[in-house]
């Protein structure tokens, strides 16, 4: 099979993600390329989007399985999604940071943050 750069790209992050999340890298690339053909810009007619073609109703699921608070790695996997999110809306980890936490609790969120970063490098 012959894969554009951005297939291949695509493919390593999924290799990577599956791996961490103890997924089967082979079976989450199987289902992407049904889905996308690795494509990460897809979007259906249906509105699904993305590498999986997600949907409204699947993100709902995630969702609602959250609220349980039974699957750490669904909490995790969300959890850094929305960083991911909110580093790319306000491009430093500081003002992404602001944005993730109460906004009555930013004037030390970030500090406390910014604390443990050190300490975790």
């Amino acid at each position: 099979m012959n894969l554009t750069t951005r297939q291949i790209e695509t493919e390593i992050k999924i290799r990577r993600i599956s791996a961490a999340m103890g997924l089967d890298p082979a079976w989450a690339l199987a289902v992407a390329m049904v889905e996308s053909s690795l494509g990460e810009k897809q979007k259906s007619p249906t509105g699904c989007r993305g590498v999986f073609q997600m949907s409204a109703i699947a993100m709902k699921d995630l969702l609602q399985e959250m609220e349980k608070q039974d699957d750490d790695l669904i909490d995790i996997a969300c959890g850094l999604a929305f960083l991911h999110l909110l580093l790319k809306r306000h491009k430093t980890m500081e003002a992404a940071t602001a944005k993730f936490c109460d906004p009555n609790d930013r004037d030390f969120y970030v500090s406390r943050v910014v604390n443990y970063m050190e300490v975790f490098k």
